[in-house]
């Protein structure tokens, strides 16, 4: 597939991979991708504002419904976008399942299997039913380098906070930042009015982005 007006920052050279020929989505990877692990195997590291961990396991949540989205992935730091089928869990859902609750101004931050990438959101950006927890693209199981096993998927924000290869998610009071503004990469992850509008994109409580 050709996708056509990319374009890379200046910090592209310090990603572990791009791939824009890859499908159904290209590849944007700023570390090596994790070891494989089964989706049945899947235990997710969770931690309150106890500071107490626990360890949910996916067989655990076979009771959470299941839902099919059709979400935009949007990187505007790239200037690329496309829309697929996400297969998942509803992250309120997970949440609520798992007890992990913060104040109404607090955050959730959620890590990667890489070991180093992590980001936020905010306790509102997380409970809205279009975040999800997936595990499918596509009618297919999620691919390794999109996330597999678990990924998060959060449409209403830029795609770097979508995080992949999920394996903890920690409550904060408040917000921890992320990594990419951390490494100075972005100073939000809000979304252009241009991209809102291309995809009809409402943010949570149906704020706008000065709201936000």
């Amino acid at each position: 597939m050709r996708r056509e007006g990319i374009t890379p920052p200046k910090f592209a050279a310090k990603f572990a991979r791009i791939d824009f020929e890859a499908e159904p989505l290209p590849v944007l990877c700023m570390y090596p991708i994790p070891e494989p692990v089964p989706l049945e195997a899947l235990k997710i590291s969770v931690c309150g504002l106890d500071g107490i961990p626990k360890f949910i396991t996916w067989t655990s949540l076979g009771r959470l419904p299941r839902v099919r989205l059709r979400l935009p992935m949007i990187c505007q730091i790239f200037n690329w976008s496309e829309e697929v089928e996400w297969e998942g869990l509803r992250l309120g859902d997970f949440l609520e399942e798992a007890g992990l609750e913060t104040a109404p101004d607090g955050h959730f931050a959620f890590y990667s299997r890489d070991g180093h990438y992590f980001e936020t959101l905010s306790r509102e950006e997380a409970h809205d039913p279009r975040v999800l927890l997936a595990y499918g693209l596509n009618g297919a199981s999620l691919p390794e380098p999109h996330g597999a096993p678990l990924r998060l998927v959060v449409p209403f924000l830029q795609g770097f906070k979508s995080v992949k290869w999920l394996r903890a998610i920690r409550a904060f009071g408040q917000d921890p930042v992320g990594i990419k503004r951390l490494r100075g990469q972005s100073k939000d992850a809000k979304l252009s009015e241009t991209w809102r509008r291309k995809y009809g994109i409402g943010l949570p409580g149906g704020r706008t982005n000065h709201e936000s």
